[in-house]
């Protein structure tokens, strides 16, 4: 398995060549109704710790977006990286680009996202 480096240089060497812009040191992807905020944390200190994207969304109903990325934001979600760090990047991309309204992400299986009161008020 590649070092934590490898992994992070290899991620957003992925996430630059998807146009997704950096906001305040998080990764930030605009969709119609929805703001995405990916972070990548690593389970340790190790190199070789196993690493994983800290996603939020952040509906844009809700006024100004949040300061410290993804874990601010009204829904929060870890998704493993695996071998492939720029490959599940760019597939992550993808995934959160489809989910950029309110209904597409009322829609989505998000297995073990951590939604506020607000925004489980919002997707009804």
């Amino acid at each position: 398995m590649p070092d934590q480096k490898a992994r992070r240089a290899a991620v957003a060497k992925a996430l630059k060549a998807r146009k997704v812009a950096l906001r305040k040191g998080h990764w930030r992807l605009l969709g119609e109704e929805i703001v995405w905020y990916v972070d990548l944390r690593a389970e340790g200190p190790s190199p070789t710790a196993p690493m994983r994207f800290e996603v939020g969304a952040w509906p844009l109903s809700f006024g100004p977006e949040p300061d410290g990325g993804a874990v601010d934001c009204a829904l929060l979600v870890d998704v493993p990286l695996g071998e492939d760090a720029a490959g599940e990047a760019s597939a992550l991309i993808d995934r959160l680009a489809a989910l950029g309204t309110i209904a597409a992400l009322r829609q989505a299986d998000l297995p073990g996202a951590l939604v506020d009161a607000g925004l489980r008020e919002l997707l009804g």
